[in-house]
């Protein structure tokens, strides 16, 4: 009798414990979720932020609260999630140089293909190349012949190994530039030294730029994606001038892995319902982006594909290791 109530008494902690994931997933969440920006305020991942934070709380049933941390190009941020709980209370919205800091960004304390579940791909916008405007060059092969005759010029990125920054590696690689990278802590601050006058050029996301080009305050020169824009049909695309450039800004929600099963279905449920809510649509659509909210598998991929293109420029010692 005695064996048998022991038995028993340890067949119902195991069937507790069965049931323990699933019943805390019904209870999700049931706490503010916090949201790790990993740039600083005012540049696109930040936009990204502000635009989904309200109507993801309202689709999950608690606020999101917006965490802004940035450094070493979004890895700061990352190694605050790597160390998160995987209860679905703490996200991250990553940057395209999620994908590749591993490759020049020294002793992280994570690895990337394996720290994080890589949940949606949501929105990417292309990476534009602007120019101040006292700089004498209207159009890309003007800009070109300025700065191989000017080999001190500076050009600035949202971060090393940002898309910013892989791009003007691209264009140096590409038509022997020999300028200076000067990293920022996020496509704001780079805007504001490139107003000032303290950089000559950039590539970042035409989300930033475009209202600062439509004013009149900066110089478009070319688009990274594939196409022109709809928003700049007048600018052309550089793959017009060397085939086959093309790396554009991109923003995807991540997770720490091992999060319950049922928790991780919510959250990307949510977040599909917000990505086609037609309001949402509209304010993306406004800012110059484009809705991807992929799968998870097509995230990881994607994410893998721009790991190989910084593995290439490294190689090449086009960009060097922090």
């Amino acid at each position: 009798m005695i064996h048998r109530r022991i038995w028993l008494a340890c067949a119902g902690a195991a069937l507790a414990c069965s049931v323990l994931p699933s019943a805390w997933a019904q209870g999700y969440p049931s706490q503010s979720i916090r949201l790790i920006v990993p740039f600083a305020p005012g540049g696109a991942v930040d936009q990204t932020a502000r635009i989904i934070g309200n109507r993801l709380g309202e689709a999950l049933g608690q606020p999101i609260v917006i965490d802004n941390k940035p450094g070493a190009s979004g890895s700061v941020g990352a190694g605050e999630l790597h160390r998160a709980r995987p209860d679905g209370y703490t996200l991250m919205l990553a940057l395209d140089s999620q994908a590749v800091n591993h490759h020049i960004v020294k002793n992280l304390p994570f690895d990337t293909f394996k720290s994080f579940d890589y949940l949606s791909l949501l929105v990417t916008t292309p990476q534009i190349l602007v120019t101040r405007n006292d700089v004498p060059a209207k159009n890309f092969g003007e800009l070109v012949a300025y700065l191989q005759a000017h080999p001190k010029s500076s050009y600035g990125s949202a971060g090393t190994a940002s898309a910013g920054h892989v791009n003007s590696a691209q264009l140096s690689l590409a038509k022997g530039l020999k300028t200076e990278h000067v990293p920022y802590k996020g496509a704001a601050p780079l805007l504001t030294d490139l107003l000032g006058g303290h950089i000559d050029y950039a590539f970042a996301g035409l989300s930033v730029m475009l209202p600062h080009i439509k004013s009149g305050k900066i110089r478009a020169i070319a688009v990274s994606s594939p196409r022109r824009s709809a928003q700049l049909p007048d600018v052309p695309a550089v793959n017009e001038f060397i085939p086959g450039f093309e790396f554009p800004t991109w923003i995807g929600l991540v997770a720490p892995p091992g999060m319950p099963a049922d928790v991780r279905g919510k959250i990307i449920k949510a977040v599909h319902d917000v990505m086609h809510d037609p309001q949402v649509a509209r304010r993306f659509g406004d800012s110059a982006f484009d809705i991807v909210n992929g799968s998870p598998e097509d995230f990881a991929a994607r994410v893998r594909k721009d790991s190989d293109v910084m593995a290439d420029l490294v190689a090449r010692k086009i960009v060097t290791a922090d």
